[in-house]
């Protein structure tokens, strides 16, 4: 009779509204122990199950989930049943008590030893309680039951080790079970699992060939292994382990996602659109494959397109933050500023919130209301204090751009006193510092980069390249600076333009020449423009320079050498544009 009982409650529904074939005598036997006091003594006897039994549904209805989880447990231990080991299993797991759910799990284990999902939170529990040798075992009945969703057990497990576990201890419970099962492939594969998660990357890509090397065309390994190369910058090995894959499991859209994906990355843009088209083609429902169809027409400049697809996107919860803040580059590629702002502003917390709040700083100063980004600019910087220097940059490039030198040099003095010694804001400074005309702030800035980073070739240059301009008397200092930064960097426009710049300032226009020529045909530059310019004008050649100053003009009249050069030779102007 008493398993009868047992046996019609606890295949009922868990904490059903109300609570059928319990009366008003049975419910005010248990109202104190439910109510959360002394629980009373159980009878004795054949009652005792059916008490444990309705103080516990009580308890439950009533929310006190701590109250049932006792009851149940205690029935567990009296009641050789399964079922009932399984629901105190649940309701343990419910309220997060790991040490009473590994007693209730192993119970139901013992049980129902055929009993897949048993095993499986056994083997989590005793993970968790570090008995990772009773894992092993609970793994190994498993395997000897055939379980069907090994594969994607053993996936969980990893995503809950991933997440619970210290790295070195889940890496060690993987590695005790690869040991134990060597020939298990899945094992093999959930190991590289986690050492990608946890950036073991050798001990990944090993434990992938392990597990490939016994499912040769496995394609979910076969992901991992491209994934694995990609990393490491293999994208030759990345695109065969792909291209097996989607061979032997072509209708995999996940294998076809990754691999457009993959063409994407590597920027074969036409090839990934096709494939992104024909998975979307199969299943217009796939929200992944359409997202990254859309964002590879943003690369192509189909904007028009793009467009489209994103605001289909954006009434997909999952989605939205995304297409929100896409539709916001759109416009602001199109030149919609003030559609850009309200796009940007649309998305909310998560993990694109930083760059839409930054692109809406962007967009107000696109529109020149300067005045209200940098009270957003002021804002993002106490509500993200990790971008601080970044932000600290955008302002001060934003009001050296209105030519507000010396306030840009003082925002930029109060981020140093938060952040003292800071090389990018030391850096930022000292230019700023030289527009400004505080010649002795931008040299000292610029030495105390030096010394953190004596090897820093762009502050070599630049105190090289400003000594050059404002110190005739320091100009063999000057080339020192400059020589070394071009040893560090050969090819760099900038230090090639500063160098010859340098020689000129020297009296050797001859020499410097070659150097100006060599930068400009590298970037054609307005400022390189104006320097190999003035040399050229200089060694006579004032056809050339003309053409040269033309050029320069044409790209920014109003930037200061070519404004320099245009105020110093007017007749190497004659014609250009007023």
């Amino acid at each position: 009779m008493v398993k009868q009982i047992l046996y019609w409650m606890v295949t009922g529904v868990l904490w059903a509204s109300g609570c059928a074939g319990v009366h008003s005598s049975p419910e005010s036997a248990t109202q104190q122990g439910a109510a959360g006091g002394a629980d009373p003594a159980p009878p004795e006897g054949a009652g005792a199950p059916i008490y444990l039994m309705l103080v516990g549904e009580v308890a439950g209805q009533r929310g006190q989930f701590d109250v049932a989880l006792n009851h149940y447990l205690e029935l567990a231990r009296l009641v050789p049943d399964g079922r009932v080991a399984e629901r105190a299993t649940q309701i343990a797991l419910y309220v997060k008590n790991a040490d009473k759910a590994l007693e209730a799990a192993s119970m139901w284990a013992e049980r129902e030893p055929r009993s897949l999902p048993a095993h499986r939170i056994r083997a989590m529990l005793q993970i968790k309680a570090g008995d990772t040798g009773a894992a092993a075992q609970a793994f190994g009945r498993l395997l000897e039951l055939k379980d069907p969703e090994l594969e994607n057990t053993l996936v969980e497990l990893v995503r809950w080790m991933d997440s619970e576990l210290p790295k070195e201890q889940g890496l060690q419970v993987m590695q005790t079970l690869a040991e134990k099962y060597p020939r298990v492939a899945e094992i093999h594969f959930a190991y590289a699992l986690l050492a990608s998660n946890k950036d073991a990357a050798m001990t990944a890509r090993v434990e992938t060939d392990r597990a490939l090397a016994m499912r040769p065309g496995w394609s979910r390994a076969l992901m991992l292994r491209a994934q694995l190369m990609m990393q490491a910058g293999d994208n030759r090995a990345a695109r065969i382990a792909l291209e097996k894959a989607l061979k032997g499991d072509p209708e995999n859209p996940r294998v076809a996602l990754l691999y457009a994906q993959f063409l994407a990355k590597t920027g074969d843009l036409k090839a990934a659109e096709r494939e992104l088209k024909r998975i979307v083609g199969r299943d217009p429902g796939n929200h992944d494959a359409r997202f990254a169809l859309a964002s590879v027409w943003f690369e192509l400049g189909q904007l028009d397109r793009a467009r489209t697809e994103f605001q289909a996107l954006s009434g997909d919860q999952r989605w939205q933050a995304q297409a929100d803040f896409s539709l916001g580059l759109i416009d602001a590629r199109q030149g919609h500023a003030e559609r850009a702002l309200r796009q940007f502003d649309r998305v909310g917390a998560g993990p694109l919130e930083f760059d839409a709040r930054f692109n809406g700083i962007s967009a107000l100063i696109s529109l020149g209301r300067h005045d209200e980004a940098r009270q957003r600019l002021a804002a993002a910087r106490q509500s993200y204090p990790h971008e601080k220097t970044r932000l600290y940059l955008i302002e001060a490039e934003m009001l050296a751009k209105d030519k507000h030198f010396s306030t840009a040099t003082s925002l930029l003095g109060e981020a140093l006193r938060e952040q003292p010694g800071q090389p990018e804001l030391l850096y930022a400074r000292a230019l700023l510092a030289e527009q400004a005309g505080q010649l002795d702030v931008m040299e000292a800035d610029l030495r105390a980069v030096l010394q953190q980073k004596p090897d820093d070739a762009a502050a070599l240059n630049a105190l090289g390249f400003s000594l050059a301009e404002h110190r005739l008397d320091r100009l063999d200092e000057a080339e020192g600076y400059i020589r070394q930064a071009l040893e560090k960097r050969p090819g760099d426009p900038a230090v090639l333009d500063s160098y010859g710049w340098v020689l000129y300032r020297k009296g050797k226009p001859r020499e410097a020449l070659a150097y100006l020529r060599k930068a400009y045909g590298l970037f054609a530059d307005p400022e390189i423009a104006a320097h190999l310019g003035e040399v050229l004008w200089t060694l006579g050649r004032r056809e050339e320079a003309r053409r040269i100053w033309s050029e320069g003009y044409a790209k920014n009249p109003e930037q200061d050498d070519i404004r320099r050069v245009r105020e110093k030779f007017p007749d190497g102007f004659r014609g250009a544009a007023k």
